[in-house]
């Protein structure tokens, strides 16, 4: 693959269309930045750039040659790179819109969603979960209770008593060996 290496002091001598293909048409929206988005039906030309422009999307249609007439039947549609998003939905819709004719818009009347079986109210869901709450604490404050009245006849070597300090009070003296 060949490489060019273009001076940039020729680069800024040159229109942002420069980077384009020749012999294409745009939509009169200004873009600085380009990116190829689809190949179209020549047909289907017209129709987009027009709802591009409606969309406020720069747009630049052009055969992939570059010359008119040429065997390439289609032709390629690139956008502006920061309105990329955008111009891929308008481009959707316009070909959503081809293969399907929109028909007249008649309201649907909506059901009411059916609750399930399982789903509880707001009220009783809160409830339940309270009552949880305070079972878990209850357990817990009797595994305490217990523990702390039946754990020293139970487990003497952790919970035995443990011998006074036999530290003299002050003031009193004591016999020295």
């Amino acid at each position: 693959m060949l490489s060019r290496v273009i001076p940039l002091e020729y680069l800024k001598e040159r229109d942002l269309m420069f980077w384009l293909p020749p012999g294409g048409r745009d939509n009169e929206v200004w873009a600085d930045t380009w990116v190829i988005l689809a190949d179209l039906e020549p047909a289907d030309a017209e129709p987009v750039l027009a709802a591009l422009r409606d969309a406020d999307v720069g747009a630049y249609i052009a055969s992939p040659s570059g010359r008119r007439g040429a065997t390439n039947a289609g032709v390629q549609l690139y956008v502006d790179r920061e309105q990329h998003n955008r111009a891929t939905d308008v481009v959707m819709q316009f070909l959503r819109g081809k293969s399907h004719p929109v028909a007249p818009a008649t309201r649907k009347r909506v059901a009411r969603p059916v609750r399930a079986a399982r789903e509880l109210p707001a009220a009783v869901r809160i409830l339940l979960m309270v009552s949880k709450v305070a079972a878990a604490a209850g357990l817990i404050a009797l595994v305490m209770f217990l523990a702390y009245r039946y754990g020293p006849s139970r487990f003497p070597g952790v919970h035995g008593h443990h011998p006074a300090p036999t530290s003299a009070a002050p003031g009193i003296t004591g016999s020295r060996p």
